[in-house]
């Protein structure tokens, strides 16, 4: 019997890439402006720079195990001890973004640099839910206990939490940056299962990434609902129990599970 639903959350519960896209966008459109640049090319190039001074960076092998990305780097926060080196390295890295961006059209201002990575954080503190979310969290809050497992560093995914109004309805939270682990590791799902006081074969994890979300639910021993946002390729490698593209198709299956 089925008595607990885990959700992943970015690209699952809220949207994460379109909203970084979006702010790439505004913060270009205060350098092309200005300068009467190609807006396109540097919205491309920024984001381009971006993902590859990630790649580059001493902490690349730090982030990529709890899950932290090159966009979220542009604007989380790093309040934890363990993240000193991810604190002291960012500032350097949001401003070479924009540096390369605009040296790629003959522009070099380093005033703007600061005003466009302010522009960018401004821009990119929205946090909307996929349109079923309240729905769907409304049908199962009578039923089943639930949780979120989360890669990512814990100030930013908390913020994405509150900022989504989200955080009231979960009973269990799993932020990789705060246990040290992430997903898939089956660590981070036993610790939420402990926390909702549930076992694994009693769980659903429900996520759009198929090599963490649900291989690690696979390797935890609960069933998975692979959510296709478009972004991630189905990986046969690791079957889900269920794939759907809208999460209100969860409803009746898990109806059927009983």
């Amino acid at each position: 019997m089925i008595r607990a639903i885990l959700f992943d959350l970015d690209e699952t519960l809220i949207l994460d890439e379109a909203v970084s896209e979006h702010a790439f966008r505004e913060a270009a459109f205060v350098a092309a402006q200005r300068y009467s640049l190609d807006l396109e090319r540097l919205t491309i190039t920024a984001q381009a720079s971006a993902r590859r001074l990630w790649t580059e960076s001493p902490q690349y092998g730090y982030a990529l195990q709890i899950g932290h990305s090159a966009f979220e780097g542009l604007w989380a926060g790093y309040s934890q001890p363990e993240l000193q080196g991810l604190r002291e390295w960012t500032p350097g890295y949001r401003l070479a973004v924009w540096r390369e961006a605009l040296a790629d059209q003959g522009i070099s201002d380093e005033n703007l640099l600061f005003e466009l990575a302010d522009a960018w954080r401004t821009a990119r503190a929205l946090y909307p839910r996929f349109p079923e979310v309240d729905g769907l969290l409304s049908a199962l809050a009578p039923q089943y206990r639930l949780g979120i497992v989360t890669n990512g560093v814990p100030d930013l995914q908390r913020a994405k939490l509150q900022g989504s109004n989200l955080a009231p309805q979960f009973q269990a939270v799993a932020v990789s940056g705060e246990l040290g682990v992430g997903k898939p590791d089956r660590a981070i799902f036993q610790w939420v299962c402990e926390r909702l006081e549930v076992e694994p074969a009693a769980c659903v994890m429900v996520g759009d990434n198929p090599e963490r979300d649900v291989a690690g639910a696979i390797q935890a021993g609960m069933r998975s609902v692979w959510v296709d946002r478009g972004f991630k390729p189905p990986d046969r490698r690791y079957p889900a129990d269920l794939e759907v593209k809208n999460l209100l198709e969860l409803l009746p299956w898990l109806g059927a599970l009983g």
